[in-house]
């Protein structure tokens, strides 16, 4: 059974460039990177609420017939302003994938395409509030 979200992966051509991108935009460094010494294969952030785990792959070890633009599905993260993170999104060169959409019942979602072709999801979620105050 699927018991919650573990980690989420999106894919870049330039990785430095990306951990540097995402570093600014969560305001936290990373706090996993492999290997080591040389460039990284792999960079990991822990964040939010409940660290949850956004890790950055250099694009070489993506499956074959991985897509290199944005499609498929769209993982929202939970922000307390969407308006404010989506413009600061779009700032840092972001484009938007969807619009601004409030969903009914204080659901509010939009997302955006990373600068490496990654959708990222933003939702105001009143149940996630609503379950992390639990």
């Amino acid at each position: 059974m699927l018991r919650g979200f573990a980690t989420i992966s999106y894919w870049a051509d330039d990785l430095e460039a990306a951990t540097r991108w995402y570093t600014e935009l969560l305001e936290v460094e990373p706090y996993f990177v492999r290997p080591i010494e040389g460039p990284p294969a792999y960079v990991e952030f822990r964040i939010g609420d409940r660290q949850d785990e956004l890790g950055l792959i250099d694009r070489r070890y993506a499956p074959a017939d991985a897509t290199c633009g944005p499609g498929g599905a769209v993982m929202h993260w939970h922000v307390d302003d969407v308006e404010a993170t989506f413009q600061k999104l779009l700032s840092m060169g972001a484009e938007e994938y969807q619009p601004i959409t409030p969903r009914g019942s204080g659901f509010v979602t939009a997302s955006v395409v990373d600068p490496f072709g990654n959708v990222l999801g933003i939702m105001y979620n009143p149940h996630y509030l609503e379950v992390l105050g639990r």
